[in-house]
């Protein structure tokens, strides 16, 4: 017989006296932290999913989601109905715990359902992205090799057939429709008349994968990240008490947007947020600005949180200056670094944009601006959050840089992952002494402010100068002319590397109206010697990651082929 722990009384303790057991107590950042703010959180290690529902079956009538494609909306406590009869249908086509199943869905209600019953079932959740192509998709199922089940949006159904020829795909399951397709059984069938009864079962949160998230592989082949129960439970705390104001005061109450894609952890994060919060979420399945600019406008949005290119699309839009975007009164960006340029045109209509940080590696969260440091840099990453350290290495011999010197940006902390899937090699390589390498050139200065530089491999080296694309992107990004912008390192026979920029022009400069000789001039007035772009090249978009990053793996690729 299993024991069941009883966590009805379970709760965080929310630390202001002791001191972190991870953070150096020398790092200049703390210097500025009040009072009101935890040194460190502790807890009893407890399953997601106890987590979850402790936290939500206390408002089981409130609003849990509006979904606005469907016009439909849903309470937690069905929201806890429909992820208890998919935790026993799961249990009852025999996944159990080490088993895994995969959710391949565009943001819908059921991908949360889907979510909630695969972790009550003890089984890991593995998030595919609904934008992947077949090839990546049989690498994820090949990879993980203990996917018992997967649940597929309608719209991704062609994908995953295509990718069934070449992997094994067992028990598809789809969502968005009545109609099953061959092979497949809809999820309405799959939950008819399997009660709303998870399994009983005994989770070791500390150890045991609540979920395998596969990284966007832009360095090569998505690897498979172990984030345990609670790696995530930390981060979404430790994130949430950054704040001077007691959250507790907002449990049960507001509206939230849900415009990250569920998929990557970014989203998936703020998700688990959520879930402690307990806020109404109004779901959206694709990024419409017009739509996001009345949604803020009618729910009174407070808090805005997206990725550069929704910013982009939003700033860009004629509805940007005619709605009523006052009630905002906190915008976090993050996934990768907002343009200068886009931070400042946000700033003077809504206010300052507070960029964070974070990785698959770190389950989302390692740092933010912290509305208790000095000031808001919209350049900044902020400090980390807590029960985090971070600190700038020389990446050749780990070796600790003084403020404001480029090097690796390491990080330590409760949320860092347990490791890499099936790939020891690769986990003793990134996780040293605790610490985890990111592979993200950076700077701290000396009040602790954390700046990225970019990565590693997007360092390009100009005749012996070393010039990070970002730098070269966000400047191009001035040009009145230029909508996006990617640089990379392209070879040359006479230097061995030259700087070369991909261009994506607003449609009333495009037809000849500006040409590679217009741009690299500008650039040579704007950028020093070695910085400014030899190459242009112009395209209708760039290719970006699901959640906005310019890929620039995939331009090099395409240089490559070229060449």
């Amino acid at each position: 017989m299993i024991f069941i722990k009883d966590y009805s009384e379970w709760k965080p303790i929310i630390d202001y006296e002791n001191d972190s057991p991870y953070v150096n107590l020398n790092r200049p950042w703390l210097k500025y932290r009040p009072s009101t703010v935890a040194k460190t959180i502790r807890f009893d290690p407890i399953p997601l999913s106890e987590f979850i529902r402790l936290s939500v079956s206390k408002f089981p009538n409130n609003v849990f989601l509006y979904h606005k494609p469907t016009d439909k909306k849903y309470t937690y406590r069905e929201l806890l109905h429909y992820a208890d009869k998919i935790a026993n249908a799961l249990s009852e086509l025999g996944v159990s715990k080490g088993d895994a199943v995969g959710v391949m869905s565009i943001n819908c209600p059921e991908f949360i359902f889907c979510f909630l019953g695969i972790i009550e079932s003890g089984a890991t959740v593995v998030p595919i992205n609904p934008l992947l192509k077949e090839s990546d998709v049989t690498h994820i199922i090949r990879e993980a090799g203990n996917i018992k089940a997967i649940f597929a949006h309608k719209a991704n159904y062609r994908t995953i057939k295509k990718a069934g020829k070449e992997v094994e795909i067992k028990n598809l399951i789809l969502l968005g429709t009545q109609d099953a397709k061959p092979d497949t059984i809809t999820l309405e069938e799959f939950i008819n008349g399997s009660p709303p009864k998870p399994p009983s079962l005994d989770i070791d949160p500390s150890n045991d994968i609540a979920a395998l998230m596969f990284t966007g592989g832009t360095t090569g082949l998505p690897k498979g990240v172990m984030l345990t129960h609670d790696n995530i439970i930390h981060s979404a705390l430790s994130m949430l008490y950054m704040a001077e104001e007691e959250i507790e005061e907002n449990i049960g109450n507001g509206v939230g947007l849900s415009i990250l894609p569920l998929c990557h952890v970014f989203g998936f994060e703020i998700m688990i947020c959520t879930f402690y919060l307990v806020p109404m979420m109004v779901m959206f399945d694709s990024f419409n600005p017009a739509e996001i600019l009345e949604a803020i406008e009618y729910y009174k949005i407070k808090l805005f949180v997206g990725v550069p290119v929704m910013f982009q699309m939003l700033i860009n839009h004629p509805d940007f200056t005619e709605r009523d975007l006052s009630s905002i009164e906190r915008t976090a960006s993050g996934s990768a670094a907002l343009a200068p340029e886009l931070a400042d045109r946000w700033e003077k209509v809504v206010g300052p944009v507070g960029q964070g940080f974070g990785m698959t590696e770190t389950s989302s969260f390692s740092h933010t601006a912290a509305g208790w440091m000095p000031e808001t840099i919209p350049a900044s990453i902020g400090v980390p959050i807590i029960d985090t350290d971070a600190k700038i290495v020389n990446p050749d011999n780990l070796e600790e840089l003084p403020p404001n010197e480029i090097g690796e940006l390491l990080i330590k902390g409760p949320q860092i992952m347990k490791g890499y899937w099936k790939n020891p090699e690769a986990t003793k390589q990134d996780i040293v002494d605790g610490w985890l390498r990111t592979g993200d050139l950076a700077r701290m200065d000396e009040r602790g402010y954390f700046y990225i530089e970019g990565r590693t491999k997007d360092m390009i080296k100009y005749k012996g100068y070393k010039v990070m694309a970002r730098e070269v992107e966000e400047k191009l990004m001035e040009h009145p002319a230029i909508l996006e912008a990617g640089a990379i390192g392209v070879p040359d026979p006479n230097i061995g590397e030259t700087i070369k920029a991909f261009i994506v022009l607003k449609s009333e400069y495009r037809d000849g109206k500006v040409n590679e000789s217009d741009i690299i001039n500008w650039a040579k007035e704007k950028l020093a010697g070695y910085k400014y772009p030899r190459k242009v090249e112009f395209l209708r978009s760039l290719p970006r990651t699901a959640v906005g990053k310019i890929f620039r793996r995939k331009l090099r690729e395409m240089e490559s082929e070229k060449q």
